[in-house]
C-alpha cells in the first residue's frame, strides 16, 4: 500500500472514529454522573439522524439552523428522561440491573417510535460539506466531509475541556461527578447537575447524529450500531474516563478503516468484536483509568 493512500485510509478512519468517540463521551459523562449506563445512547444519535434529514432536506432549512433545532430537542429530550426516569430510579434506590433493564426498554420504545415516524426505509442526505475531494497535500485525496467532522468533533470535545475546567458550572458538575454528598453540602444543587449532564450528553449525540449522514445510511438500526461501537470504545479506552472514550472511539475508527481495506469491509463488525475481546481478555480496565483525587 502506498504512503499516499496510507493517510487518506488514516484521515477516514479518524473523521469515523471521531463519530465514535462522542456517543462514547456522552455515555461516560452520564456513567459518572448518575452512575447508570445509557443503553439508549445509540438511540439519540439515530433520532438525531432522523431529525436532520427532516429539518435539512424535507423542511429545506440550512443545515447550520437545522443542526441548531437538533441541538436544542436534543438537550431537552436527554433532561427530559433523566427527570422522568433516572430521577424515578433514583428515588427507588433501584438496582444497577432494573435501571439497565429501564433502558434497555427506552432503546426499544424510541426505536419503535421512529419506525411509526419515519417508517422503515433507510434514508440518505445530500453531503453538506460537498462531495468533490480535494487534494490536502500533495498526492494525498480527502473528502471535505472527513476534515469538517474532524473539526467539529475537536472544537466540541475542547468546549467540554473548556467547560470543565474554567467554569464555575462546569466545576460544579465535575464535583457531582465525583461525589454527589460533597457536593450537595457544598450548595450545588446536584439533582439539576444530573440533568444538564444528561442534556449535555444528549447534545453530544445529536452532533454525531448530524454528521453521521455524511457518512452512513439513516437507518433504524443504526443506533444499534452506534451503541455498540460506544460500548466498545469504552472499554478500550477505559470505561468512566472521558479522554479514554475519546482515544478508544479514534482506535476504533482506525482499526475498522484498516482492516475493511486490508481483509474486507464484510468483516468490519467482525474486527470490532475481536479487538474488544482482546481487551476484556488481555486489559480489561482499558488504556487509561479514572483517576479521583479526594481533597480534605
Amino acid at each position: 500500500m502506498e504512503f499516499t493512500t496510507f493517510v487518506q485510509l488514516l484521515i477516514g478512519g479518524l473523521s469515523i472514529g471521531a463519530l465514535y468517540a462522542l456517543p462514547a463521551l456522552g455515555i461516560t459523562l452520564i456513567w459518572n454522573a448518575a452512575g447508570v449506563f445509557n443503553f439508549a445512547n445509540g438511540e439519540f444519535v439515530m433520532i438525531s439522524s432522523f431529525m436532520i434529514y427532516t429539518l435539512y432536506l424535507s423542511m429545506k432549512l440550512p443545515f447550520v439552523g437545522a443542526l441548531l433545532i437538533t441541538v436544542c430537542f436534543m438537550f431537552l429530550f436527554g433532561v427530559l428522561i433523566e427527570k422522568t426516569i433516572v430521577n424515578t430510579l433514583r428515588r427507588q434506590n433501584a438496582p444497577a440491573i432494573k435501571a439497565l433493564v429501564s433502558f434497555i426498554a427506552l432503546s426499544i420504545f424510541i426505536r419503535n417510535a421512529a419506525r411509526f415516524v419515519w417508517g422503515t426505509a433507510p434514508r440518505t442526505i445530500e453531503n453538506p460539506f460537498g462531495s468533490k475531494p480535494f487534494e490536502l497535500l500533495p498526492g494525498i485525496f480527502v473528502m471535505p466531509h472527513s476534515i469538517w467532522i474532524i473539526g467539529i468533533c475537536v472544537v466540541v470535545m475542547l468546549l467540554l475541556l473548556a467547560l470543565f475546567k474554567a467554569t464555575k458550572l462546569g466545576i460544579a458538575m465535575r464535583a457531582t461527578t465525583q461525589n454527589r454528598t460533597v457536593a450537595a453540602l457544598m450548595g450545588v444543587n446536584t439533582s439539576w447537575m444530573v440533568s444538564l449532564v444528561f442534556g449535555l450528553s444528549s447534545i453530544i449525540a445529536g452532533i454525531a447524529g448530524a454528521l453521521s449522514g455524511a457518512v452512513f445510511f439513516i437507518t433504524l438500526d443504526m443506533g444499534i450500531m452506534f451503541g455498540t461501537k460506544a460500548f466498545a470504545a469504552n472499554i478500550i479506552g477505559g470505561f468512566g474516563n472521558p479522554m479514554g472514550a475519546i482515544v478508544g472511539g479514534l482506535i476504533l475508527g482506525v482499526t475498522e478503516t484498516l482492516g475493511a481495506s486490508f481483509i474486507s469491509s464484510m468483516y468490519k463488525d467482525v474486527i470490532t468484536f475481536t479487538l474488544l475481546l482482546l481487551f476484556l481478555l488481555f486489559k480489561p480496565k482499558g488504556l487509561f483509568k479514572l483517576d479521583i483525587v479526594d481533597k480534605v
